[in-house]
């Protein structure tokens, strides 16, 4: 029996519609190493893994905050985090190039590494829902943007090694 399901994190648009989440959710401007952006959005997209990830002791209320953010139940088993991340990453690489030739990126960035936002407006029938859903789910955000700003990425300790999402033992640091 053929079963069909359907998963946002293989959803090209989903996929551009949270990076717009991310652009509006975190402080502008910003410029984040691509990798980084990727995390943000598999947290965006899963928050209950937020559970896996080491948060320092004094972050530890926002894992249990974010970890709280309701969402519909899954309608099958889902791979392992990291067999998901790396499967996104075709969709989340497909978003960010698309966005970036809309102006909401900046399309130098990315070809360098970056995900860095532009200051293009996003059009109004689409920020009134992106606005919504971000403020329904504020506790995430704001446990995003700490993530952001308040682990480095590489290295021992570095968002790489406390999410185990990414290899950290050839970073150069």
């Amino acid at each position: 029996m053929i079963h069909l399901t359907y998963e946002p994190a293989f959803d090209p648009l989903h996929t551009m519609f949270r990076a717009l989440r991310l652009r509006e959710g975190l402080s502008r401007p910003f410029r984040l190493p691509r990798d980084l952006f990727r995390i943000l959005d598999f947290y965006l997209l899963f928050p209950a893994s937020l559970q896996n990830l080491r948060f320092r002791p004094e972050h530890q209320r926002l894992k249990r905050q974010a970890a709280a953010t309701k969402r519909a139940p899954s309608y099958g088993p889902r791979p392992d985090d990291l067999v998901l991340f790396e499967r996104m990453r075709p969709f989340q690489d497909a978003a960010l190039d698309t966005l970036a030739l809309r102006g909401f990126f900046s399309n130098d960035a990315l070809n360098e590494g970056w995900a860095k936002s532009e200051n293009q407006p996003v059009p109004p029938e689409l920020i009134g829902r992106v606005q919504a859903t971000n403020a329904e789910e504020a506790d995430l955000l704001t446990a995003l943007r700490t993530i952001a700003t308040g682990y480095q990425l590489e290295g021992v300790n570095g968002l790489k090694d406390r999410t185990g999402l990414l290899e950290h033992r050839y970073d150069a640091v």
